[in-house]
């Protein structure tokens, strides 16, 4: 029962509705508001944790604030005519403050922890973030440079790294049909938790995929 109200507040937050109509790019099947509510989906198949399921349900509100429409050598690219797709520069980051100044009594009534609500929604980007720059490298030193600045942003979080990676974990799924990286991504997610992964063999995938002619 406390689990609906909760959802049913946070539905109806203006900062969550306002990701309606709001096109991100063609590896997203969802606007905004509806890829929040699918990662909410996924996110509870992996964690009962209320503070990350919240956080999922806040982590693209930076999104409608700070977007901007997308061209390519001057052309608007759009999902279909009048539905612009947008890139969202610091959205994180605007979506972090926006929850530091919510209303605390919203998180009080729940016994959430705001605080770590707002980090998590500021540091959920950081692993794709990274992961872009290690899918440019062209050598494994590269590479590995790359990935060792991936851990050390994770280091410098006020969150823990598995509840950043379940983060993650949710965002991709609710991509929906898009998300066509599921191998390399998981692997990734598997070294940064300790897992027996070989980052050798993350290198050559991502070789393979992205700098194949």
């Amino acid at each position: 029962m406390v689990q609906k109200t909760l959802d049913q507040l946070l539905i109806s937050l203006p900062e969550v509705k306002a990701g309606k109509g709001i096109w991100q790019n063609p590896f997203h099947e969802f606007d905004v508001y509806d890829h929040s509510l699918d990662f909410v989906k996924h996110i509870k198949d992996l964690t009962d944790d209320l503070n990350l399921i919240v956080a999922g349900y806040l982590h693209d509100i930076g999104k409608p604030v700070c977007k901007i429409p997308t061209y390519k050598d001057g052309v608007l690219q759009e999902k279909e005519p009048g539905k612009p797709y947008h890139r969202f520069k610091n959205h994180e980051h605007v979506g972090a403050n926006m929850v530091r100044e919510m209303n605390s009594n919203i998180f009080l009534q729940y016994g959430l922890d705001k605080i770590k609500i707002a980090d998590l929604v500021e540091c959920h980007f950081i692993p794709m973030k990274n992961i872009r720059e290690m899918r440019k490298t062209t050598t494994f030193d590269n590479f590995m440079e790359k990935y060792n600045a991936l851990e050390r942003e994770f280091d410098g979080c006020n969150v823990s790294r598995k509840e950043i990676m379940t983060m993650f974990l949710a965002d991709k799924l609710a991509q929906g049909k898009g998300c066509t990286d599921k191998h390399e991504l998981f692997a990734i997610r598997n070294a940064v938790l300790g897992k027996d992964v070989f980052l050798k063999e993350i290198y050559n995938l991502q070789q393979k995929e992205y700098h194949t002619i």
